[in-house]
């Protein structure tokens, strides 16, 4: 078989990987690739005579790529040096079948010859698309972590300070052959704060001065590691405070000394209940949006069955933030928890529609960004061995799929269409349980706040709680609800189907299992 041409016409660092990647995915089609390819930005195609002009309006700068199909010749134009690495992507899947909705590496592909490229321009419809990393430093997951998620058009990848500090040998070079940005911060104040005593059990004094300096400077030494870290995003320790404190307008204003001190760094501060607290979260009289540094919006303890718009509380404060953030021309970004296995636990469910109804909301509201929090499983103490099988980097993948899918603007129903494509001829199957699923198991989020701190799966901890007879007669109703779904259950885990069918053994057994315990705690 020849060997496909293609031709680049820009050496940047995203471009050159571009076109290894293109060449990686075009040999495993079994079939001849009659076409030859061109890669490079707008400006290279216009210079060297392929394109007479610009196509690219402002609004699509940021990650738009245009696939132009001449004959046998496919150009893939990109407004950025990331965005033409998103365009081979986009011919990987298009032209030869690829999907990449799982992290499992066997995957069945499909070469189209007869396909026709629409020379329609793509752009995100979220212009922030980020995946926020916890403290997971397991290196071979986060590689293939960042592989994925450049495959599904995510530009952001984020990471505490302590975690940045373990991984970085491994995985900065991984991340700028790619384009994509770096996000440093997290909950890393007491860690940055290690030469000066802090209890870790108090929250940050931003009023005080004396440290802030010491802080900046080291920030100021992580940045100059790699051009890729665009955005520093650091938040107070997570504890709660007392409503009379003047807290936020004091943090507010650390995180703009940095903006002035790092100028050429994006700065935001968050915007979070920690400990529920509504006083480190609302925007109120006694307390300015910044003028000079952006808002990462944060609201811990939503019911992921219900709209948004059903949480008032929350729902008002963003829409303060985005009024605020709109008068000074600054950037608001929506914090989200669809990844998160500590918030939603071990019945941790598909939450594929109201992610798609999450982003149609933030992008009628005029909110252009949002990240995804990605937080381990951890099995608790004298763990049983499902608990030590459970497949939660597989898990936390769906939802993260429809995120990074649905954040880039495709139509759910393709993205559906796409996802379940994985499971071949259970498709049907598969689709019926997973929606049963979210309808069902998405309950499990409403309890965070009434048991706070603790979770539907921590009865061993809950004392007394008024609502033990509820709590018992909703997991109940839930167990009853899954367990027609419930197969054989499955010894080894080695596709996505086996996969599925081992997650919605396990739910049963947790939910059979949190029944029971929860029933004790009545008697």
């Amino acid at each position: 078989m020849a060997a496909m041409i293609c031709t680049i016409l820009n050496d940047e660092n995203p471009i050159m990987f571009a076109k290894q990647e293109l060449h990686k995915y075009a040999k495993d089609v079994q079939q001849p690739i009659q076409y030859s390819f061109v890669l490079g930005l707008e400006n290279d195609f216009i210079q060297n005579g392929f394109i007479e002009q610009p196509f690219f309006q402002e609004s699509c700068s940021i990650d738009g790529f245009q696939l132009i199909q001449k004959e046998n010749e496919i150009y893939i134009v990109g407004a950025n040096p990331r965005s033409v690495l998103f365009g081979v992507y986009e011919v990987c899947k298009k032209l030869f079948g690829y999907k990449w909705a799982s992290l499992f590496p066997n995957e069945r592909i499909n070469f189209n010859k007869e396909k026709i490229l629409v020379p329609t321009i793509n752009t995100g419809k979220m212009r922030r698309r980020g995946l926020v990393v916890e403290n997971y430093d397991e290196p071979d997951f986060l590689l293939q972590l960042i592989d994925w998620a450049a495959k599904q058009y995510i530009n952001e990848l984020f990471f505490t300070f302590m975690l940045w500090d373990k991984v970085k040998h491994v995985v900065t070079k991984e991340i700028e052959k790619r384009g994509m940005s770096i996000t440093l911060g997290g909950h890393s104040m007491h860690y940055l704060l290690n030469e000066i005593p802090v209890s870790e059990k108090k929250q940050i004094n931003f009023a005080d001065a004396s440290w802030k300096d010491l802080i900046i400077n080291k920030i100021r030494d992580f940045c100059s590691e790699t051009s890729s870290i665009e955005r520093l995003s650091l938040w107070p320790a997570d504890i709660g405070i007392e409503d009379d404190q003047p807290f936020l307008a004091h943090y507010i204003a650390f995180s703009e000394q940095i903006k002035i001190q790092l100028p050429q760094i994006n700065v935001e501060h968050i915007a979070y209940n920690a400990g529920l607290s509504w006083k480190m979260l609302e925007l109120t009289d006694d307390v300015k949006s910044s003028k000079s540094v952006n808002t990462l919006f944060a609201y811990w303890g939503r019911n992921y069955q219900q709209s948004f718009r059903k949480e008032e509380r929350a729902i008002n404060a963003l829409q303060k933030w985005r009024d605020a953030t709109n008068v000074t021309q600054k950037q608001l970004t929506v914090f989200e928890y669809y990844s998160d296995h500590f918030m939603l636990g071990d019945l941790f469910p598909p939450l594929f529609k109201r992610i798609h109804e999450d982003i149609e909301l933030f992008h009628q509201l005029g909110i252009e960004n949002i990240v995804n929090l990605i937080v381990p499983y951890l099995p608790k103490e004298n763990a049983a061995e499902l608990d030590l099988l459970y497949p939660w980097k597989s898990i936390q993948l769906m939802n993260g799929y429809y995120f990074a899918r649905l954040s880039w603007g495709d139509a759910f129903e393709e993205v559906e269409k796409d996802f379940y494509s994985i499971f071949e001829e259970h498709q049907a199957e598969v689709k019926q349980a997973l929606g049963k699923i979210e309808t069902v198991i998405s309950g499990v989020s409403k309890w965070n706040v009434p048991l706070f701190p603790n979770r539907i799966i921590d009865p061993e901890k809950v004392e007394n709680h008024h609502d033990l007879q509820l709590i018992s007669n909703e997991i109940k109703k839930w167990k009853n609800d899954i367990e027609p779904l419930k197969g054989n259950a499955v010894k080894e885990i080695v596709d996505p189907y086996s996969m599925v069918c081992f997650y919605i053994n396990y739910l049963y057994e947790k939910l059979d299992d949190y029944l029971s315990k929860w029933k004790d705690k009545r008697e």
